[in-house]
């Protein structure tokens, strides 16, 4: 079983995912661009998270406001990854990958078809992976340390997830 399977596959069993952010609200972290995530990110080695959102999302809202507006969240975000949001119906266009490319074109190469979705990305802006679906904090703040970790190269997520319970 892949990542982004065994990833969507616990959070799918353990929450319910419905398909739906907007841009940064008061007490979430500062977000970037597409373009200057990547940036930041070659520049200071950290892993790129997007959240991939639509402006009609109950669930994109309710994941700003419950989950990124959280301070243990934000700390953690801002210490160890570099964030951006990415509007998936957006027209606004970024060079991404050596190709100019809308946001909605972006998203959907990324193979996002509900919101929201977080997409965590390599320095470098090769992808990892894509966890689809609104994330309560707690699972969230399992999910980062995860990827920040690079547990996700040598653990599968049910046995990373066993070795943090109890």
């Amino acid at each position: 079983m892949n990542l982004l399977t065994s990833l969507a596959l616990c959070i799918l069993l353990c929450i319910p995912v419905t398909s739906c952010s907007s841009g940064g609200k008061e007490g979430s972290p500062p977000w970037n661009t597409l373009t200057q995530a990547v940036d930041a990110g070659a520049s200071n080695g950290k892993v790129i998270l997007v959240d991939v959102y639509t402006d009609w999302c109950g669930w994109c809202k309710r994941m700003d406001r419950d989950v990124y507006a959280d301070a243990s969240v934000g700390a953690y975000l801002q210490e160890n990854f570099v964030i951006a949001k990415l509007n998936a119906e957006s027209s606004t266009s970024h060079t991404f990958n050596g190709t100019n490319a809308t946001e909605r074109e972006i998203a959907k190469a990324w193979g996002v078809t509900g919101y929201p979705a977080t997409v965590f990305l390599t320095a470098k802006g090769e992808p990892i992976t894509v966890v689809p679906g609104y994330i309560p904090k707690e699972t969230f703040l399992k999910v980062l340390e995860y990827i920040h970790t690079e547990s996700y190269k040598s653990v599968s997520w049910e046995d990373f997830l066993s070795s943090r319970s109890g």
